[in-house]
This record gives structure tokens, sequence and C-alpha cells, in this order.
């Protein structure tokens, strides 16, 4: 009991300091508080990251370096370069997509086709652009299929339209980009 008089005094003259400085007094102390708690985290987080530069500079000089992972990488491009059809194939492949058009019963008014060849690499890129009007459910059954169909065409822009509220049939542009490899470069 008599240990709790002498703490409940020092409490009470601690509270009464606290108060005499008032919440600017108050708000400076916790701030100094919390900046030297910080800045002991910050020196815990420092050691600790020069300790992991040492074990890294360690793991650097002992374990050799691959010299596989280039050829792998090389293998993979080769790979992906010999799924493209040459650029001689792309004219088969826009009009295996019109046919594809024409198996779904949609009329085609218009298309305009670009060719852009990638930079440092050995692909051309051919943009295929056209509008569709139908109904909703045969345009993304024949987006569906040239998808599944043609590999190497990927449809980056469909845009939908619809007139009236009431009616069934949208209008469509869409744009196919078809990867080809560049024809010699084999």
């Amino acid at each position: 009991m008599t240990q709790s008089k002498p703490m409940n005094a020092k409490m009470q003259w601690l509270t009464y300091q606290l108060r005499r400085l008032g919440w600017q007094g108050q708000l400076a102390i916790l701030l100094l508080v919390a900046t030297v708690v910080i800045f002991f985290i910050v020196q815990s987080n420092n050691a600790d990251a020069d300790r992991l530069q040492l074990v890294v500079e360690d793991l650097q000089r002992s374990v050799p370096v691959e010299i596989k992972r280039e050829k792998q990488s090389n293998y993979i491009a080769k790979r992906f370069y010999q799924a493209l059809p040459s650029e001689n194939e792309a004219n088969q492949k826009i009009a295996d997509v019109l046919t594809l058009i024409e198996k779904h019963g949609l009329a085609l008014n218009r298309s305009d086709y670009s060719t852009r060849a990638i930079p440092q690499s050995s692909m051309v890129l051919y943009q295929i652009k056209f509008p569709l009007v139908a109904q909703y459910p045969t345009i993304r059954n024949f987006v569906t299929e040239v998808m599944n169909s043609q590999r190497t065409i990927a449809l980056s822009h469909i845009n939908f339209k619809r007139d009236d509220l009431n009616s069934d049939v949208v209008s469509a542009n869409l744009e196919f980009v078809l990867y080809t490899k560049a024809a010699g470069k084999e």
C-alpha cells in the first residue's frame, strides 16, 4: 500500500505537468517520442539491409553464372517465330476471315487493311478493320470462331452500337490484328 501512494503521487504530478503544457505541448512531446521510435526502427532496418547485402555479395561470389538461360531464351523466341505464319500466308489468313463472315451470314460492305513492320523484331502486323451489322449473338459467334480458328489473329478493338432499343440488331466495328513473320526471316 505504501508503494501505490508514491506511484499515484508521481502519476498525478505527471498528469498535472502534461495538462499544463496544453495540446500544443502534448503534441510536441508525442512527435518527439514518435521521432525517436522511428529513428530506432530505421537504424534496425539499415542494419538488416547491411547484413542482407553481405549475404547477397557472398552468394554472387559463390554461385556460378548460368549461360543456359540465354540459350533457353533464344530457343523460346525461335519457337515463337516458327509458330507465326509467314508474311506470304497473310492474304490466305485474311481470306479465311472473310470466308467466316460469309459462313455466319454477315454482309461486309467495306474493310480496311494496313500493314506495319514491328521494329526490332521479325514480325509484320496486319490490321484488319471492318463494320458489321447483325444480331449480337451472331457477331459474338463470328468473333469467337475467328479467335479459335486463327491462332495468330488477335481481336484488338470491338465497338457495339444499337440505334433502336427495341431492335436486336447492332452495329459493330471490329479490328483484328494478324501477326506474321517477315518474309525472308525464317
